[in-house]
């Protein structure tokens, strides 16, 4: 054996003891554990597994942003213990991986792409792994090679076997009793072997491998590494002594889109005149008006038309049109049309702002405000597209790394207590969601029992309604409900170990200590 098959085969053994102990780490961590400082101990690990790996100064500079990216988010989960900051965190883990893989990628979307394909490629790269790190003796290699030979023909003959009983009556009448014993003798071997810990066990074997080997190939490297960020001009060679090709379909789609957005431009102005006028200054609920229909519904068709806008302007501007001559009055409708949907996107806002002036804070109404941040990102690198001439793919990183920062600082904030603490101190008390006090995390239990008063006032408001839509219009219902809570909340919190800590948890449990109400 030579040098460098040692030196491979030595690698492959660090490469299969690095996942056994990646897997057992995570195995002592997760299994029958809820999400807690275990996932900021398991992110960290995979980090600093992959610096060690790659090396620090190997890491591409979207690979290191993800790191910042997956310390912070998953600092925040172990602070606040929340969804956003637990998705973030393992958003950015897979991102992370995928950019330390294949230090090629600029795009998020692709990493995430890459990430899924070494999903699908880690069994493959599983057994690799754990095949090339047994003795190198002969009669271990041999019998590895056999094992492989065997498994493969067998699940094919099995999956036939079904197929044909599946088929042929005669042939499943025949073969019941032997499949009978069979399957008993199977069932009792699995029982025995794979049992749920064997199986969790094996889950986290396979996540380690897709975490830290990578098992696919350069095909979305090379995918990627072909779209630049800048458009070039495509000129159509012909021999100096032919005429030039004619421009008449490229001047064509010119005056096309010239008349396209002028009318498109006058129509806008129109609507954002009537919004700023009405939205912008001096609006007031009207008598009988359904301010919930006012946003879903403008809302919405508005976002559709700030979109199907962005899509009409891309294809407009999609190749040599960009490079016209006479593109000029062109441009200057496409950066107008780009600017009057930066206003249609601020009367969404606003529409969006007078219903939580009215009615308070909601998931779905935050959503809305962070979806309308990344569509002006999404119309500010159109328009630098547009006037820098950049590629579809400019937008599409761009707008990734914009959704990813936003991601990340969405897992900053306890929007649950940040919701309540709003609500609570609402001046519309008749129109606050009292429902949605017990839809939120247990973190807000002390809030609620601090300002029970409030609940009950804005219950009583409510009743005052000509139009009720809340349950729970009695105190003692909702103090009923508000007990079970914070019995199902303790149940968990005495039940979990070290594992499922976070601070959040930790504060909540001491507050209600402090009021005696952890009984």
């Amino acid at each position: 054996m030579n040098d460098l098959t040692t030196s491979t085969t030595a690698k492959k053994r660090t490469v299969a003891i690095t996942l056994l102990l990646v897997a057992i780490i995570f195995d002592r961590l997760f299994w029958h554990q809820g999400i807690g400082i275990n996932l900021a101990l398991f992110a960290s690990l995979v980090l600093a597994i992959t610096v060690y790996d790659h090396g620090w100064n190997a890491l591409s500079v979207p690979a290191r942003w993800s790191g910042l990216g997956l310390l912070i988010s998953s600092t925040m989960f172990v602070v606040y213990g929340s969804i956003i900051a637990g998705f973030a965190t393992f958003a950015s883990l897979f991102v992370l991986v995928a950019f330390a893989h294949a230090p090629e990628l600029r795009a998020v979307s692709t990493a995430i792409a890459q990430w899924c394909a070494n999903i699908i490629a880690t069994p493959i790269g599983l057994v690799t792994s754990l095949g090339g790190a047994l003795p190198g003796t002969p009669a271990m290699r041999k019998s590895w090679r056999w094992t492989r030979l065997v498994l493969l023909p067998l699940v094919i003959v099995v999956i036939y076997f079904q197929l044909y009983r599946g088929g042929n009556s005669k042939f499943n009448a025949m073969t019941a009793g032997f499949l009978d014993q069979l399957s008993d003798a199977f069932s009792r071997f699995f029982a025995n072997v794979f049992t749920p810990h064997t199986l969790f066990f094996l889950f986290g074997l396979f996540l380690s491998a897709a975490l830290v080997i990578r098992s696919v190939g350069p095909l979305l490297i090379n995918y990627e590494s072909v779209f630049r960020n800048v458009l070039q001009r495509i000129r159509a060679k012909r021999p100096h002594w032919l005429a030039p090709l004619n421009m008449g379909a490229l001047d064509r789609e010119r005056r096309m889109g010239v008349v396209l957005l002028v009318m498109v431009n006058l129509l806008l102005l129109v609507v954002n005149a009537i919004d700023i006028h009405w939205i912008w200054f001096g609006f007031t609920v009207e008598p009988g008006m359904s301010l919930k229909e006012f946003v879903h519904e403008g809302t919405w068709l508005l976002i559709v038309s700030i979109l199907l806008s962005m899509a009409i302007l891309f294809r407009l501007f999609r190749g040599n049109l960009n490079f016209h001559p006479k593109n000029r009055v062109l441009l200057l409708l496409a950066f107008a049309w780009l600017a009057q949907n930066f206003i249609l996107g601020i009367s969404v806002f606003l529409r969006n702002y007078h219903y939580i002036a009215f009615h308070g804070l909601a998931y779905l109404r935050i959503g809305v405000i962070v979806f309308l941040i990344l569509m002006l990102v999404g119309l500010i690198t159109l328009f630098v597209k547009i006037h820098a001439r950049k590629t579809f793919f400019y937008i599409i990183r761009v707008n990734g790394w914009a959704a990813f920062a936003m991601m990340i600082a969405l897992s900053t904030m306890d929007w649950d207590s940040a919701i309540v603490r709003f609500n609570l101190h609402h001046w519309n008390q008749g129109q606050i969601d009292v429902d949605n006090y017990l839809a939120m995390s247990d973190k807000v239990l002390p809030l609620l029992y601090d300002d029970i008063g409030r609940v009950r006032e804005q219950m009583a408001k409510h009743r005052e309604n000509d139009v009720r839509w809340v349950e729970h219009l009695d105190p003692a219902g909702f103090d009923d409900d508000l007990d079970r809570m914070r019995e199902r909340f303790l149940d968990r919190y005495r039940e979990r170990r070290w594992q499922s800590w976070t601070w959040a948890d930790q504060c909540t449990y001491d507050a209600l200590a402090v009021r005696g109400l952890n009984r």
